[in-house]
């Protein structure tokens, strides 16, 4: 018992020695001292000058814990400022025996408060925030340096902002931070919990990572699984990131999805933004490449595939790759559209990014299995391929099948002329089966059709305002049952009141052809006696214009009867008047065109009225076959009938004028 009270005396000794020489220690110790090594050593490690201008407190034990205010970072030669970053006010504690024993900082616990962040690409191409002193150590130096920093704890910013400056001195974008906490995990994870404001956004983040500071200082992989949430849409990433003496490198999956409405996504694109969607691909990221591989996602019913890369190492960046969609529904995209108000001055025309052309390669294949353009009228097997060289694309060849025939594209665009080229042509289309899905419950049949688009223009949004060139189109004889063409609406029924007066008892109607001719000069397509239509009672021929920028027209229609038998009693128009905007023109009775056929046929409207009218109108007319007229670019053909009366003088049109509407 004695010699154990002799021990308990001879601990408490001990123990009051340790104590009365860590006071004196701490007396004695020129704090000041120790935290112009501290800063100086992590100057050391970082190859940056680190200073603190406000007051710093210091606590030794259990742990080194300090206290500092106006903490700075000095920036990289030929930033934009002479500081890195700054912080109000630092906390931070680091375990002492580890410094002491071997200059080894475990920073136990770090607090920021005010935060300014500033991050710039530099003219030589990197990054301020790449510390000189962060370099993989040399061969055989793997002693003091192997971990002269480490993280035991958490790290917190509070009231942070974090700019990025991208190169050229372009305008910064800034990331305003309310919190966020990084705080160890088992197995050397790391949670990452908080929330950013950016562009007036709120941003929720919540990820799990490897050490970030063994990745900095030692190369060591980054393995990171993170998502990101705001504005309603939520960005996802997991994989590995790591550098390399070629440069970083990283393999991740990735993901994007966005709600319908999405405030953030209509920002970015609001033509996304009127549907949800989403994407998935897995990003391969190295030595200056950059591949999307397995591309999948679905966005307006359309469900998509197929992998890009980026090419960044040469002279120019190189885009390639291939894309495939299942459908593409044109209507409901127009549809969405509209449902989403009426589009602003940008939306109408967006600006076309011709003079990218120039700073970018590209070679992309694309297919489209189904490709939905209105009324149920569909393409299938849609594919091309688009090549960007040298400021110049070419999109060629592009083709689809279309109702039992072909249909061909080819699209050119000059970044150094400003000048765009659109060509498509098709072949064998039944116009008969189209119909038949845009006017459910009508039968129709035949119709083969050939066309061809041709058109040079202003490689801009409003190519079609300043494009010349030739619209052509052949349809051969086609059969429709029934009043078919009443769907076109109470305009079009007006229009075929006027001009085919046997549509309302006929029980089908026999389109022999349909011939349109047209030239193009500045937007503005010119039909001179080059638009024609041929049925089994009526041939019909047309002249004017169609301003394909402002869709309107101006066309002044002539009918004639071929067929006489079983008349019923109508009214029949000689000359029929449509002009203003396409989807709602005007139909009109023209009163000169009428004056005119009044001396064709010798006066009838002005001595008997409308009912002498349709008999010898039957009968009359300037071309009996108007569609060859039209393939012949407006011409005649000599045994094309002259009408009687032809060339008849000022004065006569205007007598029959005045007995066309009763005055003397």
């Amino acid at each position: 018992m004695r010699a154990l009270r002799w021990i308990g005396i001879a601990a408490a000794a001990v123990v009051a020695l340790v104590v009365a020489a860590a006071v004196v220690a701490y007396a004695t110790i020129d704090t000041q001292a120790i935290v112009r090594y501290a800063a100086a050593e992590a100057s050391r490690l970082t190859g940056r000058e680190i200073s603190a201008r406000g007051p710093v407190t210091l606590a030794f034990w259990p742990r080194l814990a300090v206290v500092a205010h106006d903490v700075s970072i000095a920036n990289a030669p030929g930033a934009a400022r002479t500081e890195l970053a700054r912080a109000a006010v630092v906390r931070g504690s680091v375990a002492t025996w580890p410094l002491l024993r071997s200059r080894e900082i475990v920073a136990e616990e770090v607090e920021l408060q005010g935060l300014d962040l500033a991050l710039e690409t530099l003219p030589d191409g990197r990054g301020n925030w790449q510390f000189a002193g962060a370099d993989a150590p040399a061969a055989g130096d793997t002693g003091a340096r192997s971990a002269p920093f480490r993280l035991g704890g958490a790290i917190v910013l509070v009231d942070a902002t974090v700019s990025w400056r991208p190169p050229g001195g372009g305008a910064a974008s800034v990331v305003a931070i309310p919190r966020v906490d990084v705080a160890p995990r088992d197995g050397g994870r790391y949670a990452w919990r908080g929330t950013f404001d950016v562009d007036g956004t709120r941003w929720t983040l919540d990820a799990t990572t490897g050490d970030p500071v063994m990745t900095l200082r030692e190369r060591v992989p980054f393995d990171l699984d993170a998502k990101l949430a705001g504005g309603g849409v939520e960005l996802a990433a997991t994989g590995r990131v790591e550098r390399r003496d070629t440069g970083p490198a990283a393999v991740v999956d990735v993901s994007v999805a966005w709600e319908a409405g999405s405030e953030r996504m209509s920002r970015w694109s609001p033509a996304l933004a009127r549907e949800a969607g989403r994407m998935a691909a897995r990003l391969d990221a190295r030595e200056k490449r950059y591949a999307l591989d397995g591309i999948a996602g679905a966005f307006a019913g359309t469900r998509f595939d197929g992998n890009v890369a980026l090419e960044a190492g040469g002279a120019r960046p190189r885009v390639e790759g291939r894309l495939h969609a299942d459908g593409v529904d044109l209507a409901r995209q127009r549809s969405a559209a509209r449902a989403g108000g009426p589009a602003t001055g940008a939306e109408r025309d967006p600006p076309l990014p011709l003079a990218r052309l120039a700073n970018v390669d590209a070679d992309l294949d694309f297919v489209v299995d189904r490709l939905r353009v209105a009324g149920g009228v569909e393409a299938t097997n849609l594919r091309g391929r688009v090549v960007v060289k040298g400021g110049r694309l070419a999109a060629e060849p592009i083709d689809a099948d279309a109702e039992g025939g072909k249909v061909s594209a080819r699209v050119h665009a000059d970044a150094a002329t400003g000048r765009g080229r659109v060509v498509v042509e098709g072949r064998g289309i039944e116009l008969g089966r189209a119909a038949g899905k845009v006017l459910p419950g009508r039968e129709a049949s035949g119709g083969v059709t050939t066309f061809a688009i041709d058109l040079q223009g202003p490689a801009s949004a409003r190519f079609l305002a300043g494009a010349s060139g030739s619209l052509r189109a052949d349809v051969g004889p086609m059969r429709v049952r029934g009043a078919a063409l009443d769907a076109g609406g109470e305009v079009l029924g007006r229009v075929l009141d006027a001009v085919n007066p046997f549509r309302r008892v006929d029980s089908s109607t026999e389109v022999q052809c349909f011939v349109a001719r047209l030239a193009v000069r500045d937007g503005v397509a010119h039909a001179e006696r080059t638009l024609a239509l041929e049925t089994s009672r009526l041939a019909v021929s047309a002249s004017g214009t169609i301003d394909l920028a402002r869709e309107s027209l101006d066309l002044l229609v002539r009918p004639r009867a071929r067929k006489v038998a079983s008349l019923p009693s109508v009214e029949l128009a000689e000359v029929i008047r449509v002009s203003g905007p396409i989807r709602q023109p005007s139909v009109r009775l023209d009163t000169l065109g009428a004056a005119k056929t009044a001396l064709a046929i010798g006066g009838a409207i002005a001595t008997g009225g409308w009912g002498l009218l349709a008999t010898p109108l039957l009968s009359a007319g300037d071309d009996p076959r108007p569609c060859a007229t039209a393939r012949a670019g407006g011409k005649v053909a000599a045994t094309a009938e002259r009408a009687p009366g032809a060339g008849r003088g000022a004065e006569e049109v205007v007598d029959v004028l005045r007995g066309l509407f009763k005055r003397n």
